[in-house]
């Protein structure tokens, strides 16, 4: 109650709206958002590298001077972010995510932002909360209106007992985190063990916004299975941080010009980020459970930039940049194909390698989307595509169907999918 009294005596503010959910495949989620001073809802390696990142937070926090923890930035995976802000944005950012990380209803702030930051900066706060799901969907803040500078931000809490709650749903998600990193199969390449991540965090969530109690956070995707686009880039950033690989996320704007989006970053072995957008490779238009997208997996600026909108930079730090497609999914597999006849190659080969019980679909990537349906065209009108899914059915046992199928057209980047169906 003491909390609550000095939040109300501290936090005068004006109200406004910042930050909402994120979009998801072909169409973005509506904006949902709540009349407060700055906040936001909080806002898709080799096995043996290392399941923790222990010696690049020790880094990070060799020459600690702070009075505050250091656990956030190691939870949250910052260091990206933590190597790269000034001193100011340091602290500023460490008394806040300790505020929220001890369940605080107010945190005074020893340096301040101006007040004309305030949007930006606790949207800044929000997208770094990626382990910490209980955050509200609003952050107040408290300026001083002979300085202008915020020097207090109320917190909000989605629902919870942040004076009870809070270690649980800690000690629930970092289990999971760490049950699933335990789960990649030993002896995978770099490559295998980012498609193992991807797919699963594809396969165990569903997008949604109004499901469980958390779907715009890492906890609602890996625990409670529903999230948003905030939740499975979220997800993705964890999952990749705790099995040993330097990741990042950004903000931007998918298909739907007024909706924020989020997808991440990950460093790999020669030395180039890539993107992963697991919320778009997981369309909410295709009904089928197993079903896996790769359109956004490893790929680079320039080819994500072909369908989404714009990328956001920061003003706090320098956003990764991604310059390579050497390690695309349709690159490494050797699915870009320039005519009928190699479509209908690497087809067979697809086929008779690695269609069974759980995998549905078979992938191309073409030089266009011209390209891409006239060859489509071509495989159908001659039957091929039947040949193909017969084949796939006497190597694996299956009893798909051979006249029918479902297609996926990405005429941006040249992408089809197609989903197999079963007899009934």
């Amino acid at each position: 109650m003491s909390k609550r009294i000095l939040c109300l005596i501290l936090a005068f503010c004006m109200l406004m709206t910042v930050f909402s959910g994120c979009g998801k495949a072909i169409d973005d989620e509506p904006v949902t958002t709540t009349a407060s001073t700055d906040s936001s809802d909080t806002t898709d390696a080799d096995v043996t590298a290392s399941t923790d990142s222990s010696s690049d937070a020790s880094a990070v926090t060799s020459d600690w001077t702070y009075d505050f923890d250091s656990s956030f930035i190691t939870e949250n995976a910052l260091e990206y972010i933590w190597e790269r802000i000034d001193e100011d944005t340091r602290i500023n950012l460490g008394e806040i995510m300790n505020a929220i990380r001890n369940g605080e209803v107010y945190c005074s702030l020893s340096v301040g932002f101006p007040d004309a930051e305030k949007q930006e900066f606790l949207e800044f706060v929000s997208n770094c909360c990626t382990f910490y799901c209980w955050v509200g969907t609003s952050f107040t803040a408290a300026v001083d209106q002979n300085t202008g500078m915020v020097k207090g931000v109320t917190l909000s809490y989605r629902g919870i007992d942040y004076e009870t709650d809070i270690q649980p749903l800690m000690d629930e998600l970092e289990s999971r985190l760490q049950e699933i990193v335990a789960s990649i199969p030993s002896g995978l390449s770099e490559f295998e063990t980012l498609k193992y991540l991807h797919d699963y965090l594809i396969l165990n969530c569903d997008y949604s916004d109004t499901a469980g109690t958390s779907p715009f956070s890492a906890y609602g995707a890996l625990v409670e299975g529903y999230a948003t686009c905030q939740g499975y880039a979220d997800a993705m950033h964890l999952l990749l941080d705790r099995a040993g690989f330097e990741t990042m996320f950004v903000t931007g704007i998918g298909s739907d010009e007024s909706v924020t989006h989020k997808w991440n970053y990950v460093m790999c072995e020669d030395g180039h980020w890539y993107i992963i957008d697991p919320t778009w490779d997981d369309p909410s238009d295709i009904t089928d459970l197993n079903f896996v997208g790769y359109c956004y997996f490893l790929i680079s600026d320039e080819e994500i930039l072909k369908d989404h909108v714009a990328k956001h930079e920061s003003n706090y730090y320098e956003t990764p940049y991604a310059d390579s497609m050497d390690l695309n999914f349709f690159n490494v597999m050797g699915y870009y194909v320039t005519s009928a006849d190699e479509a209908y190659e690497v087809l067979m080969e697809q086929a008779e390698s690695t269609i069974d019980s759980t995998r549905r679909c078979f992938y191309l990537k073409f030089e266009s989307s011209e390209a891409m349906r006239e060859i489509y065209e071509t495989l159908r009108s001659e039957s091929k595509l039947s040949t193909v899914i017969q084949a796939a059915n006497s190597a694996a046992g299956t009893t798909y169907q051979t006249t029918s199928w479902s297609r996926t057209f990405n005429d941006e980047m040249g992408i089809l999918t197609l989903t197999l169906k079963e007899s009934e």
